[in-house]
């Protein structure tokens, strides 16, 4: 069974009736028939929904990485600014922060977002929320698509350099600032940063990722959003997404009938332990119509 219920599961968080209902019959049916495969298990889906979840998985895989991490971050619930305060020194948050619904998929609401200068602008969150340290990143976000053994990068635009100070709360929509072609302001470089040096993606290192994330989730159909800190050329995994979008990936559909054949048959077309993909795409190359439109 392949599927894609992130919009469900995430309405049955906000206990939407006709989903919880939805999602009891897919488990009831997933229950009664032990022996259908399914792709992916719904627990590592369920994970990836709550950002909270999904960050404290990624600093557990990565604490022993010195190229690879998740920024700081910590869940903000309470109207209590004092509080909320504390809550980011104990998580060493710093600012600029960008604060993230909980949810991290199935609604459009989960890429509604802000980013916060400083403590003043801490009551402008919308709560409750993922306040997490922003990485300077010279604007760039890379999109790994991963369709189990074999992986693609797509270079997208990203949020420009930020620094902490009085600058008023910027909100924005993370779909529409990085979205293929986009010419936001606010992931156009200021003058004085066009001029650094950005560090070289490392094939190499996105593999590292993809290995270690869909050993730990159990998952193959993953979308991993990584960003490279200007400052020390590390690699910081801002976002995982279960059953992505797959945009600009060329024939996708090849890939995912092979995935499947591969997951299904006692001995795999492709092999597991064979490192695959690390194509890197930008905006400017042509792209293929992948003909599956997974939303």
């Amino acid at each position: 069974m392949l599927h894609k219920l992130t919009a469900l599961y995430a309405q049955a968080l906000n206990n939407d009736p006709k989903a919880l209902l939805a999602i009891k019959r897919v488990e009831k049916y997933i229950s009664e028939n032990p022996k259908t495969f399914i792709m992916d298990p719904i627990p590592g889906v369920c994970q990836l929904l709550q950002r909270d979840q999904t960050y404290h998985l990624l600093q557990q895989c990565t604490k022993e990485d010195d190229k690879v991490f998740t920024p700081t971050y910590a869940k903000l619930t309470t109207t209590d600014i004092q509080l909320n305060k504390k809550m980011l020194a104990e998580a060493s948050v710093t600012f600029p922060m960008v604060c993230k619904p909980v949810t991290g998929g199935g609604t459009k609401e989960a890429h509604e977002m802000d980013v916060v200068f400083n403590e003043a602008g801490i009551a402008e969150c919308t709560l409750p929320c993922i306040a997490q340290s922003f990485i300077n990143h010279g604007a760039v976000l890379y999109k790994l698509f991963v369709l189990g053994p074999v992986w693609f990068v797509v270079v997208r635009p990203s949020l420009k350099n930020f620094y902490a100070g009085e600058q008023e709360t910027v909100h924005f929509n993370s779909h529409h600032v990085s979205k293929e072609n986009s010419q936001s302001p606010l992931n156009q470089l200021d003058p004085s940063d066009e001029k650094e040096d950005l560090p070289k993606a490392d094939p190499a290192v996105f593999n590292r990722i993809v290995t270690v994330l869909r050993d730990a989730l159990k998952m193959d159909l993953l979308g991993i959003d990584v960003v490279i800190e200007s400052s020390t050329g590390r690699y910081g995994i801002i976002d995982v997404n279960a059953f992505p979008s797959y945009d600009s990936v060329p024939n996708l559909m090849k890939h995912l009938v092979d995935l499947l054949i591969m997951r299904m048959e006692p001995v795999s077309r492709i092999p597991e332990n064979s490192q695959t993909s690390g194509l890197l795409a930008s905006p400017e190359l042509p792209q293929e119509d992948s003909g599956v439109d997974t939303g």
